[in-house]
């Protein structure tokens, strides 16, 4: 496990007022800027994608060697997916699943995970993302939040190879994550990002365990 880190330069402060300025959480601006550089390659189906129009990872994650699929059940979107059942699709056709802020929608999660298995060729991947300590946000229904222990249990009991990722780390992060929203103006929700997160580093120098507060988790995932 590791934690996603970033330090306060010219280029996140950019990238923090530019995402405050589209409306963007705190958590969604920082998973984006893990996303930098890292590269998604083949036959790609993005589940729980929607139509498409707000996904902004994509504006970060290197798809120029990928063919990306979207679909969606509730939302209109190029595929019709229900996650809840099996899944219409064949055995092992994709070289990647991307799987955003979408499996703590899912009743049925165990059986999502199992069914990405079977649709992802060997050595395929599934990127996935999770929130974790973040309001409670039906869409159209919102179902649970798993730690990174118990979503690396889930994972790694499919067989998967995985390399996990905390992002938003510590106690003044996840405050402001979920305090954010009642700031009107991008420059003050820039500046108190900054206030916060002065604290959090602070207390990450202070501390050992600050990392137990995150707003999300990534994993990479490896099919054996």
């Amino acid at each position: 496990m590791e934690i996603f880190k970033y330090s306060l330069s010219y280029n996140f402060l950019k990238h923090l007022y530019l995402s405050f300025k589209k409306n963007q959480s705190p958590v969604r601006l920082i998973h984006n800027y893990f996303l930098i550089g890292k590269k998604i390659k083949g036959i790609t189906i993005d589940l729980g994608a929607g139509e498409g129009s707000n996904l902004s990872y994509y504006e970060y994650l290197d798809c120029s060697e990928a063919k990306i699929e979207k679909s969606d059940f509730f939302k209109t979107s190029e595929i019709k997916i229900d996650l809840e059942k099996k899944l219409d699709i064949k055995d092992q056709c994709y070289d990647n699943v991307i799987l955003f802020n979408t499996l703590e929608h899912i009743e049925n999660y165990k059986n999502l995970l199992s069914e990405i298995r079977r649709i992802l060729k060997v050595n395929g991947k599934l990127e996935i993302y999770v929130p974790f300590l973040v309001a409670y946000h039906p869409d159209p229904k919102d179902i649970f939040r798993p730690t990174h222990f118990y979503l690396e249990k889930l994972l790694t009991t499919e067989n998967f190879d995985i390399q996990t990722n905390l992002i938003g780390s510590g106690p003044f992060i996840t405050a402001y994550q979920n305090i954010y929203r009642y700031l009107k103006f991008p420059i003050l929700k820039t500046f108190f990002f900054i206030f916060f997160d002065i604290f959090n580093k602070i207390l990450e120098f202070l501390s050992k365990d600050y990392w137990k507060y995150y707003c999300g988790i990534h994993i990479t995932c490896v099919k054996k």
